[in-house]
């Protein structure tokens, strides 16, 4: 029964995608924050799934990263 709800937590991650809303400033770093497009928390991070494997997104390289900016976006969550 447990690994049933860690699969349902890992859709959940993946739902959010890279559509996270980084338009706040991190006062601290100058960076952009990420945040949740449902609820607005920071307390989220990116997981990317290519050929079957999930990957962190924080743990790419920054060529890596800028790849995944020029990525075409689409809602793969829909029931159309």
């Amino acid at each position: 029964m447990e690994e049933i709800k860690t699969e349902q937590k890992i859709a959940k991650i993946t739902e959010i995608g890279a559509n996270l809303d980084t338009t706040q400033e991190d006062s601290i770093a100058g960076d952009n924050v990420p945040r949740c497009p449902y609820c607005g928390s920071t307390n989220v991070y990116g997981i990317s799934r290519v050929v079957g494997y999930f990957s962190i997104i924080d743990n790419w390289n920054k060529s890596k990263k800028a790849e995944l900016k020029r990525r075409q976006e689409g809602n793969y969550w829909s029931d159309q």
